[in-house]
This record gives C-alpha cells, sequence and structure tokens, in this order.
C-alpha cells in the first residue's frame, strides 16, 4: 500500500512566508538541497517544500515555510498526547529494568523500584548501556532542582525525572499532551516557544528534546531559555543531524528531515553557534547514541512510499542492517555522522 497526500492538496498561499536569510546566523548566500519534499511522515501536511542550506554556517531551512498562524495543519496526526505503556514484559526487560534502576539510584541518589542494588556496578561495565540510560535521563546533573520541559508531549520524561528527586514543570502547546502529562504530577504551562510565560531565572535545569527544529525562530527560543533558567543552570538539547550518515545516504528520503514540521535542521557546528549566539557557554557534546538502525529503517519505508511509523511494514535487508551497525560504530568512535546531536550547554554564573 503506499501512504500519500492527494495530489491537488496545496498549502494555502495566504499561509506561507518568505526566508530572506539564515535564521541562525543571518547569512543570505545559500544552496538548493531538496525541492519538491513532501510530507512522508505524517501525511497531514498538504504542499511541496524546498530546503535550502546556508552556505555560512551549514543550517539547513524551509522556504516558503508555513507561517506560525496555520503551522498546526502539519500535526494533525502527530503523536504526541498517547499515553504511553512503559511496562517491562518478560523476564530479561524485568532484569534490565531493577539493573537501570539500581544504577540511577546509586548515581541520583534516588530509590526507583525495582531494583538491584549491584546495577551500580553491572551498569558501567556496559558502555553503550549506560550511555543509554544516562541520555534517557538528559545526563541530569546528580544534584536535584527545579526542571522544565519545553515541548513535554505526554510528559514521559517529566516523570522519570519526578522519580529522580527533581521538581518539574512543562510547556505544550497540544491540549491533548498536555492534558496526558498532568497525570505525571509536574506543573503543566499551556503554551508555546519562545512565548513560554514561565518565571524568570527559576530553572536549574531546560531541556528541549526535538523541538528547536520545530521553531521559526531557533535564536529567540535560545534566549527564552537563557531568560528562565538560573545563574549556572543548563540547558539540554537534541536534535536531528544534517551531517548525519543516515542522511548522506538517503538525502531526500531520510526520516530526520520531517517537512514541513522541521523548519530548521542544525549541523553540529551550527547549533553550537546557535548556542553561543543566545550568550551560552560551556557548550559540550554529549557521545553519540546508536540510533541507525532506527532511521535506517523509517528511511527505507519513505523511500519505498510506506508509512515508517509501522514496524512490521519492511523488514530490513541484512546488508542494511550491518551498514547501519557500523555507521553506528563509526558514529561513537569518532563523535560526528551520528543521526542525532545532542548538546549541553551553560548559562554563566555573572549572567
Amino acid at each position: 500500500m503506499d501512504y500519500k497526500l492527494p495530489e491537488n492538496r496545496t498549502w494555502p498561499q495566504d499561509g506561507l512566508e518568505k526566508i530572506a536569510c539564515c535564521p541562525i546566523c543571518r547569512g543570505a548566500e545559500r544552496k538548493l538541497l531538496y525541492d519538491g519534499l513532501t510530507d512522508k511522515t505524517f501525511f497531514c501536511a498538504p504542499g511541496r517544500w524546498s530546503l535550502y542550506q546556508c552556505c555560512s554556517c551549514g543550517t539547513a531551512y524551509l522556504d516558503p515555510r508555513p507561517t506560525q498562524a496555520t503551522l498546526a495543519m502539519a500535526y494533525s496526526t502527530y503523536y504526541t498526547h498517547e499515553e504511553r505503556d512503559n511496562a517491562s514484559k518478560g523476564l530479561v526487560a524485568h532484569l534490565k529494568l531493577r539493573l537501570r534502576n539500581g544504577y540511577l539510584n546509586s548515581r541520583y541518589n534516588s530509590d526507583l523500584t525495582p531494583s538491584f542494588k549491584a546495577g551500580r556496578w553491572v551498569a558501567p561495565l556496559f558502555i553503550h548501556k549506560r550511555m543509554q540510560i544516562d541520555d534517557n535521563v538528559r545526563h541530569l546533573p546528580t544534584t536535584p532542582g527545579i526542571l522544565v520541559d519545553i515541548g513535554c508531549g505526554n510528559g514521559q520524561y517529566l516523570h522519570i525525572a519526578k522519580k529522580l528527586g527533581w521538581e518539574t514543570w512543562g510547556v505544550e502547546l497540544d491540549p491533548k499532551a498536555a492534558e496526558t502529562a498532568r497525570n505525571s504530577g509536574a506543573k503543566i504551562i499551556m503554551g508555546g516557544f519562545p512565548d513560554t510565560g514561565l518565571p524568570s531565572q527559576h530553572f536549574d535545569v531546560v531541556t528541549l528534546s526535538h523541538v528547536i527544529e520545530h521553531v521559526h525562530n531557533p535564536i529567540a527560543a535560545l534566549q527564552e531559555v537563557f531568560r528562565v533558567l538560573k545563574p549556572g543552570g543548563q540547558v539540554w538539547i537534541s536534535t536531528p543531524n544534517l551531517d548525519s550518515l543516515g542522511h548522506a545516504r538517503f538525502g531526500s528520503n531520510w526520516r530526520g528531515l520531517e517537512p514541513p514540521r522541521h523548519l530548521v535542521l542544525f549541523t553540529l557546528g551550527s547549533l553550537r553557534k546557535a548556542l553561543i549566539g543566545a550568550r551560552f557557554r560551556d557548550v559540550v557534546h554529549k557521545p553519540c547514541l546508536p540510533q541507525a538502525l532506527w532511521f535506517y529503517q523509517c528511511s527505507l519505508r519513505i523511500a519505498r512510499g510506506e508509512d515508517p511509523n509501522v514496524a512490521t511494514v519492511t523488514t530490513m535487508p541484512l546488508a542494511l542492517q550491518a551498514v547501519a551497525r557500523f555507521a553506528d560504530l563509526r558514529a561513537v568512535i569518532t563523535q560526528s555522522g551520528c543521526e542525532t546531536i545532542v548538546l549541553t550547554a551553560k548559562k554563566p554564573e555573572s549572567a
């Protein structure tokens, strides 16, 4: 079965805006990466889209792009509000959960259950597994404080952070997602980004998980993060990596493109530039997680005209599985070419 939008559906002309220059460095010189991109991920956004790359900083951006007033059209089948079933299934999964909780309890002085105390020693022995656990809790400092997750979706992460001792807040635009997120016990604010409505200099940590690529003005968004952080506070950001090996292999079918929801796509260098431009310091690139298998699988489905969100549609060829595993290994060793960029940065103590 082919998944596609009706050919006669287009984005309203009065719902588009032109971009005069790069949204990160304001450079005017650019090159066309792709023309005629369509929504092959959630099949709800009409129109064809052009993606340009800045010749100065490497950032890619849609031009023209949906206006803020019409962008909601691209999210009619988006998946931010579903309840997630996180219960471990099977003996092996239950054992992994106990070891994970034991590691986190030792690291964060928390009381997650069920747990094995042996997790404090076992998890560090398996570097990949420790990296995965640290990434799942977004490299939180070990001393709890006040945290806000902007674009918190269904609140899954807030539930974890609260169990680790953090006072948790969330910002979410989707009312269904916000309703689900409140079940985590966090304080949820219905708001956009950068117009969050959050108090100034209130938070020790701000997290942005696959959010920055969705906003019209990333610099203004980072300035808002800077405003709400306490001096010395930390921002954690993850976003698709335009320089990934998956993008190099799949081109316009790469899962990370996701037009027109992804308005701006970053390289490691351009995201660093954006953070420094917003006055952040101590920018740290976190270790790359093995994610190529998922990205390659989804990208292959897109290339075949299938739904990338249905895991049973395409069986990934063994040769491509091997290529993806090699890409993951290369990304871990070289810390480049990974599918997702994860950075932390600090607001200066003197700010």
